[in-house]
């Protein structure tokens, strides 16, 4: 009798693994008992060079032979979940970065890591997760780009000015994003974008000029912590170019500084597209295949494609043609692949520590909790003139609650959806007050551009009806045959207006011609609004070209117009696929100025007013970048109106970013601040107007007077006057600042300088009295300035800070202790890192310019 013993048997049958191996699969890369490399290199060298291309984009595709399932990257996690399904709903990173708290930052991220393990896991461990970028396990987040300029539309989703504090907050929220476990990963974070993505309205072929200075001193230290400290396991590369070097193909970035001098050991993923603008926004290479050899020589391992499959279409080519070898393909499928390993994508279900968190955790009373604290702790209160502040609940009779945020809750870009209802600041107020005091609300609408549809029966088109001639045409450079109507006016919105289905799918161009013939003489304001690119011509002059990718912006012209005279007017415009919008507008000289008497009449009935102003999507936001700090459309004619009708006013100012509040500053008597708050921001509002909570907030940003000394936006050399570090002027408010409801006095300030081998550090002491008659919490900040550098130096320098809690009448005590490496600065002759020689300011107090202790420092031997 023949025994027959197939090839699995034998092996199992010499395996020290002893019953194991079946569990797993047949390979020994499927062994949890072997080491991750021993299980890499097995899964690699059966891999063949097409089922490794597969590997390296964001919708990595299955090999069904070896067991291997698909796995699509990608998802956002800034302060939740964003998809598939419904998430707790945190406020944004600016507003984390308000809290100045490291610990509260790392648990927001850990509760977003269990939410997203706990849907992976409801998901049959992502196997019924079909629609790319929803997966679960691989975070495009952190947001940690420098907020260096105030009109960036991304500000939003970063952590502020400094780099000192958005490393702080990036560290804390990529261990909470991957977890503890030494040999597993729960979420993969991703810290974006590297380097100095810093504008949108030209990102795609943006070229940042920095010097190495400071792109090592300012641009590229939080993602230095990252790495070093938080151990993210991927990184994204930035659309612009670097000193005129794209991004994704400078092996200086994504090799000698990330993985030679940082010792990452993840993987680089690109901005989606980032590959292809290699080729053609930045022509940087000569041919698609180059910009794919380009791209992995530089260090970049997987791409998102999002609509050019660069890797997936290119590198094969490019690796026939001997551009790129197999050992440069094999390292970037080996860094994508180690992470997947390190998730225990390979292993047998169960095995994982957080296979088993349960997607009961989404929602939770616990999250929510949470997201009311860190709500609270993220608002900042600008100004309590005479004590406005906190309202007293049990006085107040009635309360006028007014503005076009107060019924809403703005969350902003990349958010998910609530599992829980969100909670408006209107239905803040009214939980906390009860029916014991009359809320007077009022629905305010934004009036964003003060402008007004272009009426139809003063349109004209070429057939002498009332509208314009339209034609739409299915691509994006109004070529080909067009479909042709008349359209009433400029009104294009897929978004906002009804599915038309005579308007083309996905990628469009429309022109619009006709004559405008006024029924009235004057100067008028004429405004075309669009997403995208949009050109126009009036009285047979082109005065508006704007024909680029961007978010929805106004640009406007002004004409003197007689009436009944007919003047030729041509829009065109192209769309993208996504949202689009191209609307026709006007402002004329007999437009009536818009009245607030539902607003102006609550507030003369009404004991106080707060009114829930600030901004949304519609100007801060991926894409877009601000023209003006001020802030948008009609709200401040709005607010001067009610605080004209009762002057006890309290603004809330709801926002993602810094404005110009120069008239409410030295008007409005009281003053909240909170960054986009999520969905607890209602509750969060409330508790701090009545004192359920002693706001604790500090701005991560400088709030200027007016953009009159702040350097062109394309100007990146931070030395130039930008942020508190080298702002010139006087802030309206200055990076650090945030009022209290209590009164905190320092003292004690105690300097030691210790030796730590050829190494120096400070020791620093100080005490923090709560003087006033409520329990708080202050953030102590430990900012160095050098009064006699030979070197160039910023005017002052975040270090460290400390959130402590002080009951009334008590005192702690703050230690913190400065490294070397805190008063060393990049050496241009040397290319590396010195320390000051000379002597160093330590500069302790409640904001960069309310310092209350200081002492001078001589660092000589």
């Amino acid at each position: 009798m023949k025994i027959k013993f197939s090839l699995g048997l034998i092996f199992l049958s010499i395996s020290p693994f002893l019953g194991i191996a079946q569990q797993l699969g047949p390979f020994p890369f499927n062994h949890t008992n072997l080491p991750v490399e021993t299980r890499l290199q097995d899964l690699m060298k059966r891999l063949t060079i097409d089922e490794k291309i597969g590997m390296l984009s964001e919708t990595s595709l299955p090999v069904e032979r070896l067991g291997v399932a698909k796995y699509y990257y990608g998802n956002e996690g800034l302060h939740g979940v964003m998809r598939p399904g419904k998430f707790t709903v945190f406020p944004q990173s600016i507003g984390l970065a308000a809290s100045w708290n490291p610990t509260l930052i790392n648990q927001v991220a850990t509760a977003i890591s269990d939410e997203a393990r706990g849907k992976w896991n409801e998901l049959g461990q992502g196997r019924k997760q079909t629609a790319p970028f929803s997966d679960l396990l691989t975070l495009w987040s952190p947001t940690i780009n420098m907020a260096r300029d105030p009109r960036w539309g991304r500000t939003a989703e970063t952590y502020g000015e400094d780099p000192y504090l958005t490393s702080r907050a990036a560290v804390a929220y990529i261990k909470g994003l991957q977890g503890s476990d030494p040999n597993h990963i729960k979420v993969v974070a991703t810290p974006k974008h590297l380097a100095a993505n810093n504008e949108e309205n030209n990102r795609l072929a943006a070229n940042a000029i920095i010097s190495e200075k400071t792109l090592r001193e300012y641009y590229l230290p939080a993602f230095q912590s990252s790495i070093t400290e938080g151990r993210a396991q991927s990184i994204m590369s930035a659309y612009n170019k670097v000193n005129w070097i794209p991004s994704t193909a400078s092996r200086w970035l994504l090799t000698d500084v990330l993985r030679k001098e940082w010792k990452f050991d993840g993987f680089v993923v690109s901005d989606c597209g980032a590959p292809c603008n290699i080729f053609s926004k930045h022509q940087f290479t000569g041919s698609l295949e180059e910009a794919a050899a380009a791209a992995i020589k530089a260090g970049m391992d997987m791409e998102c494609a999002a609509g050019c499959s660069l890797i997936r279409d290119y590198l094969k080519l490019a690796w026939q043609k001997k551009l790129v070898s197999d050992e440069e393909i094999n390292n970037a499928v080996k860094n994508v692949l180690r992470v997947r390993f390190r998730l225990g994508l390979f292993d047998r279900l169960g095995y994982g520590p957080y296979d088993k968190i349960s997607p009961s955790v989404i929602g939770s009373a616990a999250h929510q909790q949470l997201a009311l604290t860190a709500a609270k702790e993220s608002i900042v209160l600008l100004k309590n003139d005479k004590r406005i502040l906190p309202l007293q609940a049990d006085k107040i009779k009635s309360i006028a609650v007014v503005g076009h945020n107060a019924d809403i809750n703005v969350f902003g870009g990349y958010s998910g959806v609530p599992l829980n209802t969100p909670i408006t600041p209107l239905q803040g107020i009214k939980n906390i007050v009860g029916s014991g005091t009359t809320i007077n609300y009022v629905p305010t609408k934004l009036d964003l551009f003060n402008v007004e549809m272009i009426p139809s029966a003063e349109l004209l088109s070429q057939s002498g009806q009332n509208g314009l001639d339209a034609e739409y045409f299915d691509n994006k450079f109004l070529e080909g045959i067009p479909k042709k109507r008349i359209d009433a006016q400029v009104n294009f919105s897929t978004k906002e207006n009804p599915p038309d289905p005579f308007i083309p799918a996905g990628k469009k161009s429309i022109r619009w011609s006709g004559w405008l013939v006024p029924d009235r003489s004057g100067e008028y304001t004429l405004a075309v609004s669009s997403d995208d690119g949009s050109r126009t011509w009036f009285d047979g002059k082109i005065v508006i070209d704007s024909w680029k990718d961007r978010g929805e912006i106004l640009d406007s012209f002004r004409v003197k117009l007689e009436a009944g005279k007919k003047y030729p007017v041509k829009i065109e415009y192209y769309d993208t696929g996504n949202d689009a919008v191209c609307r026709f507008w006007w402002h004329t000289p007999f437009s009536k100025e818009r009245v607030y008497t539902a607003q102006v009449e609550a507030a003369k009935k009404s004991d106080v007013v707060v009114a829930v102003i600030g901004t949304g999507l519609y100007n801060e936001r991926e894409g877009h970048d601000k023209e003006s700090l001020d802030l948008p459309g009609d709200q401040m004619a709005m607010l001067k109106a009610v605080y004209e009708a009762n002057p006890n006013v309290i603004v809330v100012m709801v926002t993602g970013s810094q404005h110009t509040i120069g008239w409410i500053k030295e008007k409005i008597p009281g003053i909240v601040n909170m960054y986009f708050g999520g969905e607890q921001a209602g509750n969060a509002i409330a508790s701090v107007l009545f004192g359920k909570y002693n706001p604790s907030g500090k701005l991560p940003l400088t709030y200027y007077e007016s953009l009159e000394k702040v350097p062109a936006m394309d100007r990146y050399e931070i030395s130039e006057g930008r942020t508190y570090m080298y702002y010139p002027g006087k802030p309206l408010y200055e990076f650090g600042y945030g009022l209290s409801y209590t009164t905190f006095k320092y003292g004690n300030l105690m300097v030691k300088k210790i030796s730590a081998g050829m190494k120096k550090k400070l020791s620093v002491h100080i005490e923090i009295e709560n003087t006033g008659k409520m329990d708080g919490e202050e953030v102590v900040q430990l900012y160095l300035s050098y009064p006699n550098s030979k070197h160039p130096v910023p005017l002052k320098q975040l270090k460290s800070f400390k959130k402590v809690f002080v009951a009334r009448g008590k005192t702690v005590k703050v230690d913190f202790l400065i490294n070397e490496e805190d008063i060393s600065f990049w050496s241009v002759e040397q290319k590396s890192w010195l320390p000051e020689k000379g002597t160093v300011m330590i500069n302790i107090g409640s904001s960069s310019k309310d310092i209350r202790l200081h002492s001078l420092i001589s660092l000589a031997q």
